[in-house]
C-alpha cells in the first residue's frame, strides 16, 4: 500500500492548478481542487536544468507488483 499522505494531496492538487493556470490542462470540476500545498512546496524545473537535480518518484501509478511463482 502506498503511503499517500495530506501534503501529497495538497502538492498534486497545487500541480493540477498550475497546469491549469499555464492552458495545459481543463479542470472538469474546480470545485473539487480545494485543499492547495503553497507554491513553495512545490519546484519547478527547466528542462534544460533536469541533468541538474535527482528525481526520484514517491508513487510508481499503473504498475503492477510482480509475482513470484
Amino acid at each position: 500500500h502506498a503511503n499517500l499522505t495530506q501534503n501529497d494531496v495538497q502538492r498534486r492538487n497545487r500541480i493540477i492548478q498550475l497546469l491549469s493556470d499555464w492552458g495545459l490542462i481543463t479542470i472538469m470540476n474546480e470545485g473539487k481542487i480545494t485543499d492547495i500545498a503553497p507554491l513553495n512546496q512545490i519546484k519547478v524545473l527547466a528542462y534544460k536544468e533536469k541533468h541538474e537535480w535527482i528525481l526520484e518518484t514517491k508513487y510508481n501509478i499503473g504498475k503492477k507488483k510482480k509475482t513470484e511463482e
